[in-house]
């Protein structure tokens, strides 16, 4: 509202939104959505509501398709084929709610307006799946700080059984080597007691012969 972050970004978003119509013949936030909003309300969804992409937005329209692709010299079932790739990208582009990954300047838009005309590679592409889901977690913050926090939960719940199964299972096996081991004991026990008195039963008859 002060007036600091306008810049000539904020212009690029207003071309953005120009193109947008010119090829869909729509804004990209219908008045529908915006008529009978609150001022504030209309801000958020202006810095934050992401917009369809144009040729999402020209397969919606329905009956009004055949108009909208009449006015462009263009088949209703060819026009969002047409939009479908670097023209999306481009507008979207303009469009970027992140104003430093807008075009910097209208000459940088208007070149890759011109790379798609001649059938050049644009620079507009699709945005990483990691900038994605940022953008996503910015949205819907409590939502993803709740999830993950479950996540968390849950992995600390499964660490801590992982860990009590593996304490359970080392008692258990040192049960049993201790189990083994006082058998092994009392058999040899009951084995040098045998030999003591066959032993002892020996010396008595040699004792008895003698």
């Amino acid at each position: 509202m002060s007036g600091i972050d306008i810049d000539t970004r904020s212009d690029i978003y207003s071309l953005g939104v120009l193109l947008y119509e010119m090829l869909t013949g729509t804004t990209p936030l219908s008045m529908k959505q915006l008529r009978g909003t609150a001022y504030a309300e209309m801000q958020r969804l202006i810095s934050e509501k992401e917009s369809p992409k144009p040729s999402e937005r020209v397969s919606t329209m329905g009956e009004e398709l055949s108009a909208v692709a009449m006015k462009r010299r263009s088949d209703p079932g060819k026009l969002g084929q047409i939009l479908k790739g670097d023209l999306d990208w481009i507008v979207m582009k303009a469009l970027e709610k992140e104003r430093n990954r807008r075009y910097a300047t209208a000459s940088n838009f208007a070149e890759d307006i011109g790379r798609f005309l001649t059938d050049e590679p644009v620079e507009a592409c699709p945005p990483s799946t990691l900038y994605r889901f940022r953008k996503a977690w910015r949205r819907n913050r409590v939502l993803y700080n709740a999830s993950l926090a479950v996540v968390i939960a849950l992995i600390l719940g499964t660490t801590i059984s992982i860990w009590q199964m593996i304490d359970a299972k080392e008692a258990r096996d040192q049960e049993s080597q201790q189990r083994i081991e006082a058998e092994e004991a009392q058999a040899l026990a009951k084995a040098n007691e045998l030999a003591a008195t066959e032993l002892a039963e020996e010396m008595r008859m040699r004792s008895y012969v003698s």
